[in-house]
């Protein structure tokens, strides 16, 4: 893993950077590739609701920015023959019941974060390994990509399908008190995920705390934790912006954040809105990980800044120690997935390769790529 002051700076654009970046994005979400996929459409059977659902508040910039034009988009795509309702707020099911309200038809496109149950989804823990992936674009479009060989399974088993595969942007650290070292984060109490993300905090000497999305805020707010280890973009939609005093740059940590399909839903279908679903998902996951984590998080650094929090970037020397500390825990990994029988090394390699494959890419030739060549066998 190779993390610098400078790459850090670099990874953190500003909002006409990002908003050049993703332009393509932004044409997609404004629907202006919608009625070229409607023309496959053949199907004149009465209108499908597809009830969509989440934990964010309605107002997020996920939400606003992209999900909701996104659903528009969709309803063009279908020629109207899918009608979305969609619930925010954890107002239709809890932040952790996803899988539940999936199976039970309380939603038929939910999240069903892998970094929330390590247990269920232990390969897709991988895809935490610090410095796995160069940017959360690439990130995205490589874990839809090795899906159906190495994390189908685990999603199927419980009933569903997968529906999307977003990567986030870095995280970084959001605390009450200044962490300016490594040495700084021994024995702070830090609010994690499970997995992968809770075991680099431990070795760097932090005390990892698992939360979810909605235990977040009142966590650092009432002391329960010193520190929030979360991206800039979500960092602003759960209030951690308004609370925490100080953002060190880390960078170590990406999340896998998927959302789920409903298996009733996806075979009720038509060939041809099953179509449309899949294809939309691709471009959905694309253009949320760009418009979110990009633009949006781009947004929140400003806002972060207006507030008065300090930005913390550490010298290369100390980030250089974090590296050394954190490394070790791919060979963990893999060694643990393995004596579990799990392909862990053959996943590892194949990403590599992935990765490799696509690096010269930019966000709009990744989301050009999402739109008209997506990425196959996800649910077939």
């Amino acid at each position: 893993m190779n993390i610098s002051e400078s790459s850090l700076r670099a990874a953190d654009m500003t909002v006409a950077q990002a908003m050049h970046q993703t332009s393509v994005a932004q044409d997609w979400l404004a629907g202006r590739y919608a009625d070229q996929a409607a023309e496959d459409v053949r199907y004149t059977g009465d209108t499908i609701t597809f009830t969509v659902t989440g934990h964010p508040p309605e107002t997020a910039a996920a939400v606003v920015d992209v999900i909701k034009p996104a659903i528009r988009v969709l309803e063009r795509m279908s020629r109207d023959k899918i009608r979305v309702e969609d619930y925010w707020g954890a107002s239709r099911h809890k932040d952790r019941d996803g899988v539940a309200a999936l199976n039970d038809g309380r939603s038929d496109l939910a999240p069903i974060y892998s970094g929330w149950d390590a247990k269920s989804y232990p390969l897709a823990q991988g895809l935490q390994l610090p410095g796995l992936f160069s940017n959360s674009d690439i990130g995205t479009l490589v874990s839809e990509e090795i899906y159906a060989d190495y994390l189908r399974t685990d999603v199927e088993r419980q009933g569903i399908k997968m529906g999307r595969l977003k990567m986030s942007g870095p995280y970084h650290l959001f605390s009450m008190h200044p962490i300016r070292s490594r040495d700084d984060l021994k024995g702070l109490r830090i609010g994690t995920t499970e997995g992968i993300e809770a075991a680099v905090m431990h070795a760097l000497g932090a005390e990892p705390v698992p939360l979810s999305s909605l235990e977040m805020n009142p966590a650092l707010a009432g002391g329960k934790i010193d520190a929030m280890h979360l991206a800039d973009g979500s960092s602003e939609v759960f209030g951690i912006g308004k609370i925490a005093r100080y953002r060190t740059a880390l960078g170590c940590v990406r999340q896998c954040l998927e959302f789920g399909l409903s298996h009733h839903f996806w075979s009720q279908l038509p060939q041809d809105l099953k179509r449309v679903v899949h294809n939309w998902l691709r471009a959905e996951a694309q253009a949320e990980t760009q418009i979110f984590y990009g633009v949006a998080g781009a947004k929140a650094r400003d806002r972060f800044q207006e507030r008065g929090m300090e930005f913390i970037y550490l010298p290369d020397a100390e980030y250089g120690r974090i590296a050394e500390a954190v490394q070790p825990l791919v060979e963990q990994f893999i060694a643990d997935e393995e004596a579990a029988g799990r392909p862990a090394r053959t996943m590892l390699k194949d990403i590599e390769a992935r990765n490799a494959a696509h690096r010269n890419k930019t966000a709009n030739d990744l989301m050009m790529d999402a739109i008209v060549n997506p990425v196959a066998k996800i649910n077939d």
